[in-house]
């Protein structure tokens, strides 16, 4: 798997660095694919996606969660201009990414139903916005924990198997490129707006503390 993360050690800047950093690496694929095309001589699989509502594309509409995009205007310049679950006017990094690999025009959330064997080979999202590395996060927003991300992802990778048997799956998955999106609900939700977490940790520490989390979650993934 080629992982791009999005959390960095963070600063009171914090509410735009999953924006950020996930741009930066944009840029970075467009950048490499300009010159000589090479990014997209590694023929890519599949694309997985890990976060909040930075790259969910849908799955909050299958949850009980307060958060949700699946309404007006969310959606509004999305083709057929309707509301998808994005928590974006249109589409979002992880959709613009897969289309330019060729992948798929867009990446749909692993909760949609019926998702075809093609959409599973060629990968989704287990993104859920609202969530973030601090389990205290989740607790706040009822949207789909990291860790449980791990777990849908189990679950597709059983799934996989199914559709292209063992071999092959283990091949689309050592050739997939993963997006991971997250930390940012973490510090604006439980260190800044409730400020749980300012009673045990001062901001260098939960800084730390929640890239301890993502190095857990990338070592699982």
């Amino acid at each position: 798997m080629k992982l791009l993360s999005t959390t960095k050690k963070v600063t009171v800047m914090a509410y735009y660095a999953s924006y950020s950093i996930i741009l930066i690496h944009l840029c970075t694929i467009f950048a490499a694919a300009s010159l000589g095309n090479g990014l997209t001589r590694h023929k890519f699989s599949s694309i997985l996606v890990f976060g909040d509502s930075t790259v969910d594309t849908g799955n909050n509409n299958y949850i009980e969660t307060l958060a949700k995009g699946n309404h007006f205007p969310y959606g509004k310049d999305f083709p057929g201009h309707v509301p998808t679950g994005r928590f974006s006017n249109g589409k979002l990094v992880p959709d613009f990414i897969a289309s330019m690999l060729n992948l798929k025009d867009t990446v749909p959330p692993f909760l949609q139903p019926n998702l075809s064997d093609e959409d599973l080979l060629t990968g989704v999202s287990f993104a859920s916005g609202g969530s973030g590395f601090d389990d205290f996060t989740t607790a706040l927003t009822a949207a789909i924990a990291m860790s449980q991300q791990i777990e849908y992802f189990k679950v597709y990778a059983a799934r996989l198997k199914g559709i292209a048997g063992e071999h092959e799956a283990k091949q689309i998955l050592r050739d997939s490129l993963v997006i991971v999106s997250a930390g940012t609900n973490d510090f604006l939700l439980n260190f800044y707006d409730i400020s749980t977490r300012k009673l045990e940790f001062n901001i260098d520490e939960y800084q730390d503390f929640v890239l301890n989390r993502l190095q857990i979650f990338i070592k699982v993934v």
